[in-house]
């Protein structure tokens, strides 16, 4: 080396040449799953996701596709497509033998939803709606298909009606139609509390539960929660408010019913003290550091001692012993109340459908 530009070069190429290396064998690992990781996502953790929704359609249930009985296509309904055509200077070259043919091949099913076809539900499809009704570009169809499917195209329309079937087995995403849905659930977010309840803790001098010593201190990282719980029931279908009605407790508890349910909820007051440690019922409330009422004596006292520089009133993640008018998630629920918990009153449920979406996913990470 004759200058400090040969040594940048020279640790430069020692730095990036690995690391090349290593981007070109994550890149191979994202195209298994048809990804290009520069350009389908802004993240590994985007790309991650990508793949954990494509697992969702891995095990989608398929319509029974069982032969219903044979019949001939109505010949009357031949003249009103005759019509139709004329009326819409569209050409028509349709016969009833090619009608029949089809239906014997399609086994008497509708092209599109599979659904068994009867004299009065079957109907000629036409593939490309710009043209009339012409042998060889015509499905048989059941009239719900043939009207719902505009100018979509049938492979088109065909994966849309595959994942209606799975509706209540497919996680959605929140449309502007239940904007009220997403407004709420996002206002109940509350986050997941961090809690160190001790700092330092030592073997045979650390004192806990009103002075026992503590004889040995075991720590436990679960690095796979997140996994784990992306493998259980989840919420799926489409999110749709009801009012709460009698006996909306009982059927969460029974299993009738899956999704989110807006209450009242309270800890009766001989459980206070076991739960005391760690109050059970976490939300996001405005502390203000000010009130006695809000913080306690105790905090209170040191917070007048530093009135200069105490913080402003803001909204707080804490943990309490009641919820007004807050959301939970069903199995939640069941827990509080398996518990002791008393529901006080109940305002809407968003009601949801349980499947486990993410399992597959689960199983994959955890074999590879």
């Amino acid at each position: 080396m004759k200058s400090i530009k040969d040594l940048l070069v020279w640790y430069n190429n020692l730095d990036v040449v690995p690391f090349i290396k290593a981007i070109k064998a994550q890149r191979e690992l994202f195209m298994r799953f048809d990804l290009n990781m520069f350009t389908n996502g802004v993240s590994l953790p985007g790309l991650s996701e990508k793949v954990m929704y494509q697992t969702c359609y891995n095990n989608l249930q398929y319509p029974d596709k069982k032969p219903a009985n044979a019949f001939q296509f109505p010949a009357k309904r031949l003249g009103g497509y005759r019509s139709q055509d004329a009326k819409a200077k569209r050409e028509f070259g349709m016969t009833l033998d090619h009608l029949d043919t089809l239906l014997q091949n399609q086994k008497y099913l509708c092209g599109l939803c599979y659904c068994q076809l009867t004299d009065d539900t079957a109907t000629a499809d036409r593939i490309n709606n710009k043209l009339g009704h012409i042998d060889g570009i015509i499905l048989v169809s059941c009239v719900k298909c043939n009207t719902a499917r505009k100018d979509m195209s049938p492979k088109g329309f065909r994966c849309k009606k595959l994942l209606e079937l799975n509706s209540d087995r497919l996680v959605y995403s929140i449309d502007k139609e239940e904007k009220d849905v997403y407004a709420k659930m996002k206002a109940n977010i509350a986050g997941g509390p961090s809690i160190i309840f001790n700092r330092y803790a030592k073997r045979n001098e650390t004192k806990i539960r009103g002075g026992k010593v503590c004889k040995k201190i075991i720590g436990y990282d679960a690095n796979a929660l997140y996994l784990w719980t992306l493998g259980n029931e989840m919420p799926c279908g489409r999110l749709t408010t009801i009012e709460a009605y009698d006996g909306i407790v009982e059927d969460i508890v029974a299993d009738k019913i899956v999704g989110f349910l807006e209450c009242d909820i309270l800890t009766p007051d001989h459980l206070k003290d076991y739960f005391s440690e760690m109050t059970p019922i976490f939300k996001n409330t405005l502390i203000d550091c000010a009130d006695e009422s809000v913080i306690g004596h105790h905090m209170y006292k040191y917070s007048e001692t530093r009135k200069q520089s105490r913080a402003k009133p803001a909204r707080k993640l804490i943990g309490s012993y009641f919820g007004e008018k807050i959301l939970i998630y069903a199995l939640l629920l069941k827990w509080y109340i398996s518990h002791g918990f008393k529901i006080s009153k109940t305002y809407c449920f968003i009601k949801a459908s349980s499947h486990k979406a993410f399992d597959p996913f689960m199983e994959a990470v955890s074999n590879a």
